[in-house]
């Protein structure tokens, strides 16, 4: 194995490649379900569900096809036979709505968002009872399964998106999951790499824009997925070579010992060397706290409910930003096509703003780090970027109730930001506070919490549909809702002093 046989004088260059490599997997596989944006939109173009659309106009492109001899994009659009001569020019640059098919559409992604939740729990214990690699072999099979289906989608099969979304999705997150510990190979700047790997789980959507690019450019949607599956296989290199087939421990530091740790992640690299060798679990060098001990810390609770409350605001806009589109721009197709490609651009900066948010994370450890309590050093850095967080969830609902066209592009990057916070802080809390044995479980636990949660985004959708007033009221209901979330940095906050006052007096 290639870490196996490490020598001291090579640790360094070793421990970046298990890094990028984990970079690569995050931003090639991992987040691919929050594309579903521009997948809709080429499963709408398909007629996947058109047959809902009765005696309406149909609500969408049913084929795309390629003219060889000027190698252009044809839109066939399809017309029932009430449709007119003098309406004809209108029909074809306006798309008219069609809400059984948005439905089905929204319900999709709401089973795919639950199931991807619901399953990050499952791998989450079989990744703390069985390991890093036979984790990874599940998600693999998973992963592969969910993007064969996606492949062979038809309007004879329309419902293969369904268990496909679902298993791409739920196949993607331990990708993630698994990489985070490499983390723990950094002494300095732990937070950063995590902040990395979730920049790459943002970017991972953007594989889907390529899938919506490709196929209004010729390309098949099933040859698209077919490649994706292909290539996953790469998967396999760092399951078996890279990573341990169980876990890469935190290094322990004590206070005011930090110069005798080695440097920047040797111990890990150490660590990691000694479990490629022996196949066996890491050996606590402390004596671990429980699982339930840890459940049931105020501090993880809180945590959850912020990340329930932050996730459903962004899975609705996310579920909904077809429609939401059309809503804006009035239904103009080409304007609608436009947008979900700028909007899926905008969110390739997410490596950046993930990072972003590792560094603010990391450069509030060192403000802290001369705190006189345990608590305050560990817990109190994570106050800010978590507060950051709930204040970019209210801004990007205030955005989208201002149904301006050019307000669209700064609610894409507010969007993007928020996203990189949301989930870079979520995984990073996580990481910092607890074992990282437990991590799995624990992320896996918070990931079900807030996708139970986030099946609430369907109601608001439904209601979102009820009457033309309706997407107004649902949003500002959001917006609401989401200023609760500053509960979670705020208890932080007075915890911490608290216990930081007692330390002075004493």
């Amino acid at each position: 194995m290639v870490l196996a046989d490490t020598s001291k004088g090579d640790i360094g260059w070793k421990k970046w490649l298990v890094a990028g490599w984990a970079f690569m997997e995050c931003l090639f596989f991992a987040g691919l379900l929050y594309g579903w944006a521009s997948i809709n939109f080429v499963l709408k173009s398909e007629g996947i569900y058109a047959d809902l659309c009765e005696d309406t106009v149909n609500s969408s492109f049913l084929t795309y096809s390629v003219n060889n001899s000027e190698s252009s994009v044809v839109n066939v659009v399809m017309l029932n036979a009430t449709t007119t001569s003098s309406n004809m020019s209108e029909v074809s640059a306006k798309k008219q709505p069609c809400k059984p098919q948005d439905s089905k559409m929204a319900l999709c992604f709401t089973v795919g968002s639950a199931m991807f939740c619901i399953g990050c729990a499952v791998l989450g214990y079989i990744h703390f009872r069985f390991g890093t690699r036979v984790t990874r072999l599940i998600s693999f099979t998973m992963f592969v399964s969910g993007t064969l289906m996606m492949a062979f989608i038809s309007k004879e099969n329309p419902w293969l998106m369904f268990p496909g979304l679902s298993l791409m999705g739920t196949g993607g997150l331990p990708i993630l999951v698994t990489n985070t510990q490499v983390s723990n190979l950094f002494l300095a700047g732990s937070s950063s790499v995590v902040g990395l790997l979730c920049g790459g789980f943002d970017m991972s959507s953007a594989v889907m824009l390529i899938v919506k690019i490709a196929y209004e450019n010729g390309f098949s949607r099933m040859n698209m997925f077919i490649i994706i599956t292909v290539m996953h296989s790469l998967f396999l290199v760092s399951t078996f070579f890279f990573l341990p087939k169980d876990f890469i421990s935190k290094p322990v530091v004590k206070q005011g010992m930090e110069s005798e740790i080695p440097e920047d992640g040797e111990a890990g690299i150490e660590l990691l060397k000694q479990n490629n060798q022996t196949g066996e679990g890491t050996a606590a060098k402390t004596e671990l706290p429980s699982l339930l001990s840890c459940l049931k810390q105020t501090k993880f609770i809180t945590h959850v409910i912020w990340l329930c409350i932050l996730q459903l605001r962004f899975y609705y806009i996310l579920g909904t930003l077809n429609p939401y589109l059309n809503r804006i721009l009035d239904g103009d197709e080409k304007q609608v096509s436009y947008f979900t490609d700028i909007c899926f651009y905008i969110m390739m900066g997410g490596l950046l703003t993930s990072f972003l948010s590792g560094i603010v994370y990391d450069s509030q450890k060192r403000v802290f780090s001369d705190g006189k309590s345990q608590m305050y050093r560990e817990i109190m850095p994570a106050v800010l970027p978590l507060a950051l967080a709930s204040g970019l969830s209210v801004l990007l609902s205030i955005l989208v109730l201002i149904p301006v066209t050019e307000v669209l592009y700064l609610t894409f990057i507010v969007m993007t930001v928020y996203r990189s916070f949301l989930y870079s802080l979520g995984a990073a809390f996580l990481s910092a506070i607890f074992p990282s044995e437990y991590f799995g479980m624990l992320y896996g636990i918070m990931i079900v919490c807030a996708g139970i949660f986030s099946i609430l985004q369907y109601a608001f959708f439904s209601w979102a549909e009820a009457y033309p007033e309706a997407p107004l009221h649902a949003n500002i209901f959001l917006l609401c809702l989401v200023l609760f979330s500053f509960v979670h940095p705020l208890y932080l906050w007075i915890t911490c002093w608290k216990e930081e006052k007692k330390f002075k007096v004493n």
